[in-house]
C-alpha cells in the first residue's frame, strides 16, 4: 500500500475508534509521524459525521481543541498538516511560521471566503497535493514554498476578516491568557484570578476573549480543564478523587458535578466506556 494510502487508513481508524471521545488526541493515537501531509476531506473523513459551513477556512494551532462533534459525510476540501522540522529541513527560517497571528490560539481559528478567495486557496491545495503525489524528495522545497504562500494569503484573509493589526492589543491580552490558562488550569479555576493577572474587570476578560475567539473565558478555563480530566481518566490508572485533588477541586462531589454538567456522564461511566 503507498505510504499516503497507508496514513489515511490509519488515520481513519484513530478517528473510528475514538469517535465517542468529542476530542481526538492524535498525538497519543495516531503513531505514524510525519512532518507534512496534505489530502482532500472527503477521503480522510468519510463516513464520519462531521459538518463545516461552505468556503470556511479553519486553522488549528498549537493548544486549540477540535472538536469530532457534528461530523457530515458531504463535507469536501482539505486537510494539510505540517510541523515545524519540515520548514527547518527544507531551509526556511522558523519566524516563517512562528510571525503567523493566524496560528496563534489568540485569535477566532475561522474566516468565511467568498467563491473568489476559495478558489485561490484551493489552487494552492491542489498544487501541494500534486507534488505530494509525486513522492520525490527534490519536490519538498516547493511544497514548504506553496504552504508558506497559503499562509501569507490565509494571514491577509483573516487581517480582512477580524482585522489582527488593529486588534494586536487585544490578541495580546489573549494570548497572554492562553499561556496562564495552560499554566494554572489545574488551580485556578476562576475568570477573577485570570482578570487580576491581565490587570481588566473580570467582565471585560469574558467579552474580550468570546469576541477573538468564539468562547468566554469561563468556556475557554472550563473546556481546558476538561480536556484534561478526560486525558487523565482515559489514559492513567488514578482515582476519581486522585483526579480531583489534582485538578484542584476540594470536594470531590463537586468534580463529579461539574464533569457530569459538561459530558452528560459520570466520571466513572466516562472511563468505564473505555472498556
Amino acid at each position: 500500500m503507498p505510504d499516503d494510502q497507508f496514513r489515511i487508513s490509519e488515520f481513519k481508524k484513530v478517528l473510528r475508534r475514538n469517535a465517542d471521545e468529542g476530542v481526538v488526541d492524535l498525538d497519543k493515537n495516531y503513531l505514524h509521524k510525519f512532518n507534512v501531509q496534505i489530502h482532500r476531506f472527503e477521503d480522510v473523513l468519510r463516513n464520519s459525521k462531521r459538518s463545516e459551513s461552505k468556503n470556511t477556512l479553519v486553522v488549528i494551532p498549537s493548544r486549540v481543541i477540535s472538536s469530532s462533534n457534528n461530523w457530515d459525510p458531504g463535507t469536501r476540501g482539505y486537510i494539510l498538516l505540517f510541523n515545524m522540522d519540515f520548514f527547518l529541513e527544507n531551509n526556511f527560517s522558523h519566524q516563517i511560521i512562528g510571525n503567523k497571528r493566524m496560528l496563534t490560539p489568540s485569535v477566532q481559528p475561522y474566516i468565511h471566503l467568498t467563491d473568489e478567495q476559495a478558489e485561490e486557496v484551493c489552487r494552492i491545495f491542489e498544487c501541494i497535493l500534486t507534488e505530494k503525489k509525486n513522492q520525490e524528495t527534490v519536490n519538498n522545497e516547493l511544497i514548504a514554498i506553496k504552504i508558506v504562500e497559503l499562509l501569507i494569503l490565509g494571514e491577509r484573509l483573516f487581517e480582512q476578516e477580524q482585522s489582527l493589526e488593529a486588534n494586536q492589543p487585544f490578541i495580546e491580552s489573549i494570548r497572554r491568557f492562553v499561556d496562564m490558562l495552560d499554566k494554572y488550569f489545574s488551580k485556578e479555576h476562576s475568570v477573577k484570578f485570570y482578570a487580576e493577572q491581565l490587570a481588566m474587570h473580570p467582565n471585560h476578560l469574558n467579552a474580550l476573549i468570546k469576541k477573538h475567539t468564539g468562547l468566554s473565558a469561563k468556556e475557554s478555563i472550563q473546556n481546558r480543564m476538561l480536556l484534561e480530566i478526560k486525558h487523565l481518566l482515559h489514559s492513567t490508572k488514578l482515582s476519581i478523587k486522585q483526579i480531583s485533588d489534582q485538578m484542584g477541586f476540594r470536594d470531590p462531589n463537586y468534580f463529579t458535578t461539574f464533569f457530569k454538567r459538561a459530558e452528560n456522564l459520570s466520571p466513572g461511566n466516562y472511563r468505564s466506556s473505555f472498556d
